[in-house]
C-alpha cells in the first residue's frame, strides 16, 4: 500500500508536468504521467478529452490563444488515489480562444482540477474553471 507521502509525491510530479507543459509548450512532458487510457472531463470547455495526444492539443489551443500563457499551482491536496489542485493561469489574449478572436486583453483566473491516479500516473481528470469570468475579462461576457 502506498504511503500518503508517496501519493503526494506522485500527484506533485503529475501536476508539475502539466504546469511545465502549459508554461513551456513542451507538451511531451505529460507522456510519462498519464495512463494509456487517460481521459479528461473538461467541464470548463464542455468536452471529454481522450488520451495524452488529445490533451496535448488542448495545451496547444490555450497557448495559441495566449502566447504568453502562464500557469502556477496554488495548492495540491491528496487523499488516497485522488488529488485536488488549484491553479492560477492567465496571459494576453492575442490569438483565437474558444471561438473569440484576439482582444489583446489580459486574463487572470483560477481553475480547479481533480485527478484519479492509477499507480504513478493519472488515469482520469476533471477540470473546473470560471468561463464566465474569463469571457468577461475578454470583454465578451455579460456584466453583473
Amino acid at each position: 500500500m502506498a504511503t500518503t507521502q508517496s501519493r503526494r509525491d506522485v500527484a506533485s510530479r503529475i501536476s508539475q508536468a502539466f504546469v511545465e507543459a502549459y508554461n513551456t509548450g513542451e507538451v511531451d512532458r505529460i507522456d510519462d504521467v498519464v495512463t494509456d487510457d487517460f481521459v479528461c472531463h473538461h467541464t470548463a470547455a464542455g468536452v471529454d478529452i481522450e488520451g495524452a495526444d488529445g490533451y496535448k492539443e488542448r495545451i496547444h489551443e490555450m497557448r495559441e490563444g495566449f502566447s504568453d500563457f502562464s500557469m502556477s499551482e496554488e495548492s495540491l491536496i491528496v487523499e488516497g488515489d485522488m488529488g485536488a489542485g488549484h491553479y492560477r493561469w492567465g496571459g494576453t489574449h492575442d490569438g483565437e480562444f474558444m471561438g473569440v478572436p484576439a482582444t489583446d486583453r489580459t486574463v487572470d483566473t483560477t481553475s480547479a482540477t481533480l485527478m484519479r491516479m492509477d499507480g504513478d500516473r493519472m488515469a482520469e481528470m476533471w477540470v473546473y474553471g470560471a468561463n464566465a469570468e474569463v469571457m468577461e475579462q475578454l470583454g465578451v461576457g455579460q456584466s453583473r
